[in-house]
């Protein structure tokens, strides 16, 4: 069995995290990932929905996903939803991922504000909400002490709470120095590769993960591109202790997303992604005929992002995006903007959630086990 410092720090039997994944909670993906010995995740990215008359993260239509009420009201109801599912597994292990760029800030704060008050409100809930995972912006305003520490702005501290554990997603060694002078626990590393949300610059997994890895003294987890034990194999030589999926994992049999989307995984190959300006910076999507559109708008409105400069977005774009998601609500696959990262090319099942993982722990420990005798010279004794 492959053990590491991942298993010590998060609490899981596997060192594999399960990205936070717009524009659904991931719940039941979150849940079946628990139990199958991985850290599940809750997504917050469409808690959003209906909170301005702009819209800023999700559209209408997703009110239906979520039900009505407030960012902090919708996260308690699916944080209680998972403890409920997971209340005859001791084991289990979850978290909530937040991004938390400028741009979605007025929702990040009720909602891990919302996060830490079910913790110290729920027992059960404390002994299984254990990560809380920041993404897409500046981590060290949730720090402890964070104008202390050079934060312009301070938010409810993270780590307020011994028992949670905070990671933060980075796409650059830079800002993995950031997030160290804030304290978090642990760094996931994600190269450009991965869907959704991505850098602004260009930085392969391959290049980012070791520099990170060798730069910081925190500990750190890959994320862009794995999909399989042989991607995980390959990240623990890189110097991390796991790896964090998401696109995998969206094409899972109890994954909350449409089964078209899952299937548009499958039938795609390592070509056919698509960055373009999206709601927090840059994204990823999988090609189809809205994306080509979205890419189009940021071309027209937004070439910079080709630069690797940062850029506003414009009205037409984000037009398009939420498009894109009711198309996706509406299994329509000419006006879906399906997201997702490079590795879709690498996916060509719908396995359970158990299955996979299964799967990738055998891969990995099966390389580790037998790479040596593969590569490594036999010593000649003279």
């Amino acid at each position: 069995m492959i053990k590491t410092k991942f298993q010590d720090i998060i609490g899981t039997k596997y060192p594999i995290i399960q990205a936070g994944m717009g524009p659904y909670s991931t719940t039941e993906l979150c849940v079946a990932v628990a139990k199958a010995g991985a850290l599940g995740i809750i997504s917050t990215i469409g808690m959003a929905a209906g909170t301005r008359k702009r819209q800023t993260a999700a559209p209408s239509s997703a009110a239906r996903v979520f039900g009505t009420g407030t960012p902090k009201e919708i996260i308690k109801r699916a944080i209680n939803h998972v403890i409920t599912e997971l209340r005859d597994y001791p084991d289990a292990v979850f978290g909530v991922n937040c991004p938390v760029s400028v741009e979605f800030l007025f929702a990040a704060k009720p909602l891990i504000e919302g996060t830490i008050e079910t913790i110290k409100e729920n027992e059960e809930v404390a002994e299984k909400l254990k990560v809380i995972i920041t993404s897409a912006g500046d981590p060290l305003p949730w720090a402890i002490d964070a104008k202390a520490k050079g934060a312009k702005k301070a938010y409810i501290p993270i780590k307020e709470m011994e028992s949670i554990t905070w990671c933060h997603v980075v796409p650059s060694v830079r800002t993995a120095q950031r997030v160290e002078k804030a304290d978090a626990d642990v760094i996931i590393a994600s190269g450009r590769e991965g869907g959704a949300h991505c850098a602004w610059r260009d930085v392969s997994s391959l290049v980012l993960l070791p520099e990170v890895v060798k730069t910081v003294k925190k500990p750190v987890v890959g994320a862009g591109g794995f999909a399989d034990g042989a991607s995980l194999a390959a990240a623990l030589a890189l110097g991390a202790i796991g790896v964090q999926m998401g696109t995998r994992f969206i094409a899972t049999q109890e994954s909350d997303f449409q089964q078209s989307w899952k299937e548009k995984l499958v039938r795609s190959a390592e070509v056919d992604t698509l960055v373009g300006r999206g709601i927090f910076g840059p994204m990823r999507f999988v090609r189809s005929p809205q994306t080509l559109k979205i890419v189009d708008a940021t071309i027209k409105g937004a070439s910079e992002l080709f630069k690797g400069n940062p850029v506003e977005t414009t009205s037409e774009i984000l037009g398009l995006e939420m498009e894109g998601l009711d198309g996706i609500y509406a299994e329509d696959d000419e006006k879906a903007g399906y997201l997702g990262g490079v590795v879709t090319g690498r996916i060509h099942s719908i396995p359970t959630a158990s299955e996979l993982i299964q799967s990738i722990m055998t891969e990995a420990e099966e390389i580790i086990k037998n790479l040596p005798q593969k590569v490594l010279a036999k010593e000649v004794i003279h």
